[in-house]
């Protein structure tokens, strides 16, 4: 059985709908958003720790192991010497800053701000305040598509299931796709071994989700 797992967002009101549900494609993908959702909201310290303790691909071979595409996950080599100061420096970097936001870029961060928002209020979420991530970082950004997939998946009806593939389509492409790509190619040339394979699995997996959903909407 599966759940999500939100860590950026907070549902507004009683969700109605099954809490878990039998693990499959969909489930698959949600499943790999929370995975990457969890890696960026994750401090370098633990995220190293993790490295070391060879969760990080444990972890996302776990995630996809359903996915109903193929996904290079590779492995995670530490390279000798480092430690979490090193890699906690390359983390900071090539990610510190507004790098993971995903208004940063924008002539109206403010506008894209109230943009995602509303994304995320439409289908019952919020951004909190209180969270130490703002409504456009790329962590809170695949919380919200972590939940869409799993909506996709914990419902009956096909009619709202094209709706929530729907609308993972048009948030991948205003809110995600516009920007990380750029993040991935930049940075990921910059980074270390550690940073760039996940940016490297993440750059992959967006593009593959995406064409993946753009099929089964029919194009």
């Amino acid at each position: 059985m599966f759940t999500y797992s939100l860590q950026g967002l907070e549902l507004t009101a009683a969700d109605t709908g099954p809490v878990e549900v039998e693990e499959n494609e969909t489930t698959a993908r949600s499943a790999v958003y929370q995975f990457f959702g969890g890696w960026f909201a994750t401090g370098p310290a633990d995220l190293f720790d993790q490295a070391v303790e060879g969760k990080w691909v444990a972890g996302l071979t776990e995630a996809a192991a359903l996915l109903p595409f193929g996904l290079d996950i590779g492995t995670v080599a530490v390279p000798a010497g480092a430690d979490a100061a090193s890699f906690t420096a390359d983390h900071e970097r090539v990610l510190g800053g507004a790098a993971l936001l995903g208004g940063a870029g924008r002539p109206d961060r403010d506008g894209e701000i109230a943009a995602v928002r509303r994304e995320y209020e439409y289908f019952g979420l919020a951004a909190s305040d209180d969270a130490p991530r703002p409504a456009d970082h790329l962590a809170t950004e695949l919380d919200f598509l972590q939940y869409l997939c799993f909506r996709e998946a914990a419902t009956p009806s096909p009619r709202l299931a094209t709706s929530f593939r729907r609308a993972q389509r048009d948030f991948l492409d205003a809110h995600v796709l516009d920007w990380v790509p750029g993040l991935v190619g930049s940075a990921g040339a910059d980074a270390g071994p550690l940073v760039g394979w996940t940016l490297g699995r993440l750059g992959a997996f967006l593009a593959a989700d995406r064409a993946y959903v753009v099929e089964r909407l029919g194009g």
